[in-house]
């Protein structure tokens, strides 16, 4: 099949504990900008920068995910890294290459991983799989970290030509994080506006957070 037919995906990976809006809009914006046909959401099993005990069962993170982008049709969540661990990332992307060979990968990723890239296993292996989509919502302007960007992928792929294969787009600033909502529903707090409906729901049926 002709490499310009293949259907393009987006992978959004994390820890989704729990998803919000940010994640949702992130994952829009690119899709537009890079003319996805689809966004994968993959929840981690076993996050190897994360503490895993510190996490929300995988069954309810996963099940967030799916109420969160229930009324978007290009949106499509996986669990493939249930049983992941650790979850690494690079296995991640063999096993879909593995699985869809027909589709062309594009991995998001958020500005601050991205600066911490070099910590990640294997990355260097990383566009052997997928095209790699950097976003940022960083109050620098775009001088500023376009030049900073540059410099960060000449230092990871020194001598592989990357071009067509990593991607750097500003999104829309959202100040929402997923430990940030967690805060709130501790405090007794609301969240709602800052996830969608169903997560809302969702958290206080189980009380997550708690």
């Amino acid at each position: 099949m002709d490499r310009l037919e293949l259907k393009r995906v987006g992978i959004l990976g994390g820890t989704f504990d729990p998803p919000h809006l940010a994640h949702l809009r992130v994952a829009e914006e690119v899709r537009e900008a890079l003319s996805l046909q689809e966004v994968w959401f993959i929840p981690a099993g076993y996050p190897p920068h994360k503490k895993s005990e510190l996490l929300s069962p995988f069954e309810d993170r996963l099940e967030m995910v799916k109420l969160a982008i229930r009324e978007n049709p290009f949106f499509k969540a996986l669990d493939i890294e249930k049983e992941a661990k650790p979850s690494y990332t690079l296995n991640t992307l063999k096993s879909l290459r593995a699985c869809y060979p027909e589709i062309d990968f594009f991995l998001i990723v958020g500005w601050d991983s991205f600066r911490q890239f070099e910590t990640w296993w294997n990355y260097q292996l990383f566009l052997d799989y997928a095209k790699l989509v950097v976003v940022s919502r960083n109050s620098k302007t775009w001088g500023e970290l376009k030049e900073e960007f540059l410099l960060k992928v000449k230092d990871l792929w020194r001598d592989i030509p990357c071009e067509g294969k990593v991607y750097f787009l500003e999104v829309t600033p959202l100040d929402i994080s997923s430990s940030k909502v967690r805060h709130l529903v501790k405090s007794g707090r609301s969240i709602r506006y800052l996830v969608p409906e169903g997560v809302l729901t969702y958290i206080l049926e189980h009380r997550l957070y708690r």
